[in-house]
């Protein structure tokens, strides 16, 4: 039992940082520093697959905080 719930939070770990990282970054970086930057990163709107990466990485992390408090009671 307890090994699998260490397989599991893995990868759920895996998941939430994919998750996480696949996202598009609000900021424009050093060329929006100098004047460079678009429009969309100050406060456009997201995209279809933002929100859905968004709606993804927040339900993972909330499984593996769970996965994480089960591993932890049962380790005793």
């Amino acid at each position: 039992m307890i090994l699998a719930l260490f397989v599991v939070e893995v990868v759920l770990a895996f998941a939430v940082m994919a998750a996480i990282l696949l996202q598009t970054g609000y900021s424009a970086g050093i060329s929006g520093a100098f004047g460079g930057g678009s429009q969309q990163a100050y406060g456009g709107k997201k995209r279809g697959v933002d929100e859905l990466l968004e709606r993804i990485s927040l339900v993972v992390a909330i499984l593996l905080a769970i996965n994480t408090l089960l591993l932890a009671r049962l380790w005793r």
